[in-house]
């Protein structure tokens, strides 16, 4: 397994500080705009924060699953 440097660390924690943050607040602005303009409480605040960490989830496993060596013997 490669070692990383401090450099290498930082990046992966931007990009998956990236993969989070992004698709939540999307999904609660998305939320917040859909609110106003149906004129419903919190509900699709909560449902696009919702979806939001879903995406951000599978976004964190897809980049996890894409940069783990795989040594499978078959």
């Amino acid at each position: 397994m490669t070692q990383l440097t401090p450099v290498g660390l930082i990046r992966i924690l931007g990009r998956v500080s990236a993969i989070v943050i992004i698709p939540m607040v999307g999904g609660a602005v998305a939320g917040l705009i859909l609110d106003a303009w149906l004129a419903t409480s919190p509900l699709y605040v909560l449902s696009g924060f919702v979806v939001g960490n879903l995406v951000a989830a599978t976004g964190v496993w897809l980049y996890i699953r894409a940069h783990t060596n795989r040594t499978d013997g078959a």
